[in-house]
């Protein structure tokens, strides 16, 4: 509900058809804008921030540590593709010395080619690692004292949120540090909320028209585009300088503007300016790996160093003459913030991306909700691949070829998940089933043994370094890696979905309804027995594939482990217990979302004020440790099974050094 002082507002308020206020254009059109968008502000001219003032300086690869630990990641992902490489290689080798024996055994080409898959993404990703990070300045904060300083219109979309979600959005906008009649909030309201719209009312008139309350007409069987489509009509009635996209759950620090334009005005070539996402209501030890550490704390700056760096669809500062240039946000994808990244690239364009947590909002409450973001985020990725492939890897193409093979990557991260599971597959099938992995000579294997303990312990030793100096590196290099193994069958589904049945459209339902459909659906039975059977088949449901190989996988380990020492073949107890390590490995991964699922963390949306700060004003702070995820004792397990993995192929490394031969691994005892 609103405040009782718009509340009180609104009831005076008589609602007319037009959705939009008569002095809209009128107020729009009286605000300053004098700054030409190609005109520079010198950067001498901004003010150095205090200490307290700025969250955090920019990553710079002019910092010596920094520039050591970029070395050493560098030196050590490039002898890591050697290792792989000479892995793959030698196998290839053998396989092709041995033809006859090869083709007895399919499974061996079917691991193979999965393999090769892998070195072909392990290529793609390398090119994230390899370019050090942006040595861009720290230009301080923007001289708002000039007469030429830009206007800013900021958009809040919104869409069936919680009423007090935009308006806590609202109010940190407004707060901005910012002068007051250079910058307006535009709330873009897609669910018809009635109490928003009085908020909206009153604090317009509070604020002398600061505020900009839209709700579009959607007219029956017109697309109208979802987010894109409700920013585009809001562009309608903007005439800032410079459009900031946020998320209706975003809270801006009041230094954001004053952090950002230095950025974007000081050079023509930049197109938007990016800033990562925080969470406050991040789960102790974010065991879905929201946070995404990986992607804001090292990639994205890396990407920053070619002006690469990707919209991320909230935080986003854009410049308005160049989204005129494309039409305004591309809606030929439900994933706008990429799409219209990638369109301003390719028109010669660049961005910027400031490291600093200047932003903070929510995640998905709950599971069912992260999923449905996830996968949104995947059709997304391949709707825009279907729709601007031609535009982007054709011959009039303006991306380089690093751009490029990042917009391939973009897609083809998603169809990784085919590879998991054909791997998973095929290795579960043979250890079920004792299924023959080697060929040719007992030195030939060997040999192949010692190339792949190289290649993992290598892998291994690359993936410790790329996460030093990152915030809580162990748990977040953890969480990483169990969500690349657990989010595999909900992007095998949404691939095989979006191939099958593609669609030119996707339907479209905010993260936020998805969760209050979850929890409405818990509590919606007559009975208490009725609720706790929908509520345990539901949980079931959403976690099948996990549950399933996680029983079976470890009855084939257990069944084969109890076994295999009773034969007295070596050659069969090292197969069955470096399959065994994968397997258990893979399958505590796989128990993350089942935990989370049935064991759900303790924040509720019931809390979600009580994990923010207000001002006197009412108005919601926070400092950037408030985006970091809490340490948990949880992860502990992972890292153990890490270790164990390691010390084993540091065994088979030794083992195969002392007898080339491969004599005991055919021996019996």
């Amino acid at each position: 509900m609103a405040p009782p002082s718009a509340m009180d507002w609104a009831k005076a308020v008589v609602y007319k058809p037009i959705e939009i206020d008569d002095d809209v254009e009128i107020a729009l059109s009286n605000r300053s804008n004098t700054l030409n968008c190609n005109e520079k502000i010198d950067p001498l001219l901004c003010d150095e921030p205090d200490e307290d003032e700025k969250p955090r300086r920019h990553l710079s690869i002019r910092n010596y540590q920094k520039l050591k630990h970029y070395c050493l990641c560098s030196i050590l992902v490039i002898s890591s593709i050697i290792a792989q490489f000479d892995y793959v290689a030698y196998k290839f080798s053998i396989y092709s010395s041995h033809p006859g024996e090869t083709m007895l055994r399919p499974w061996l080409i079917v691991l193979m080619f999965c393999e090769c898959l892998y070195f072909i993404t392990t290529l793609l990703s390398a090119v994230d690692h390899l370019i050090p990070p942006s040595n861009r300045p720290d230009l301080g904060l923007l001289n708002t004292s000039l007469a030429n300083t830009p206007t800013v219109d900021i958009f809040i979309p919104c869409c069936k949120e919680p009423t007090e979600v935009p308006i806590e959005s609202v109010k940190a906008a407004l707060a901005l540090d910012y002068p007051v009649d250079l910058v307006k909030v535009f709330v873009l309201d897609d669910g018809g909320d009635d109490d928003l719209r009085a908020f909206c009312d009153a604090i317009k008139v509070e604020t002398a028209g600061r505020v900009v309350y839209i709700r579009r007409e959607k007219k029956e069987g017109v697309p109208h585009n979802f987010k894109c489509g409700n920013m585009n009509n809001g562009l309608k009635y903007s005439n800032a300088e410079y459009v900031v996209m946020m998320d209706a759950d975003m809270i801006l620090h009041p230094s954001y503007l004053r952090r950002l334009l230095p950025h974007i005005v000081s050079s023509s070539d930049v197109s938007f300016v990016q800033i990562p996402q925080a969470f406050y209501n991040l789960p102790i030890g974010d065991p879905l790996n929201d946070c995404s550490s990986l992607g804001y704390d090292r990639i994205l700056p890396s990407r920053d160093t070619l002006g690469t760096a990707a919209c991320v669809g909230t935080g986003a500062m854009f410049r308005r003459k160049y989204l005129d240039h494309i039409g305004g946000f591309q809606p030929q994808s439900i994933t706008e913030d990429t799409m219209t990244a990638f369109t301003l690239w390719n028109r010669g364009y660049e961005s910027v991306y400031i490291d600093e947590k200047l932003q903070i909002g929510l995640t998905p409450w709950t599971f069912e909700g992260y999923i449905k973001q996830r996968t949104r985020w995947g059709k997304g990725a391949i709707q825009q691949f279907s729709a601007s492939a031609r535009a982007c890897l054709g011959r009039e193409s303006q991306l380089n070829f690093i751009q490029k093979i990042l917009y391939f990557y973009h897609t083809g991260y998603y169809f990784v998940s085919f590879v998991n599971v054909l791997l998973m597959g095929t290795l579960l099938c043979a250890l079920a089933f004792n299924w023959n992995l080697s060929v040719g000579t007992a030195a030939e294997n060997a040999t192949l043994v010692k190339h792949l303990a190289i290649y993992l312990l290598m892998f291994r030793v690359t993936w410790f370094a790329l996460w030093l100096n990152m915030p809580q590196g162990l748990m977040m290099r953890n969480r990483e890696e169990s969500h690349f193994w657990w989010i595999t069958p909900y992007f095998l589904e949404m691939c095989i979905e979006s191939l099958v049945d593609f669609k030119s459209t996707y339907d479209f339902v905010p993260t936020s309804n998805i969760d209050k459909n979850a929890a409405a659906a818990q509590t919606s039975q007559s009975g208490p027995v009725s609720s706790w059977l929908t509520k345990y088949k539901n949980q079931v449901g959403q976690v099948k594939y996990h549950l399933a190989f996680v029983i079976t996988s470890m009855a084939v380990v257990l069944y084969r482990a109890s076994g295999a020492f009773f034969t007295g073949n070596c050659s069969e107890i090292f197969l069955v217990v470096g399959l065994s390590v994968f397997f258990v490995s893979v399958g505590a991964h796989m128990m993350i979302p089942v935990i989370y699922v049935f064991f759900p963390p303790s924040f509720k949306p019931s809390q979600r004020k009580s994990l923010l700060r207000y001002n006197a004003d009412g108005v919601p702070q926070f400092t950037p440790e408030d985006g970091i995820p809490k340490w948990s004792s949880g992860v502990i397990p992972y890292e153990i099974l890490t270790w164990i993995s390691l010390v084993f192929w540091l065994a088979a490394l030794v083992f195969v050094i002392v007898d080339p031969l491969g004599a005991t691994l055919q021996s019996r005892f």
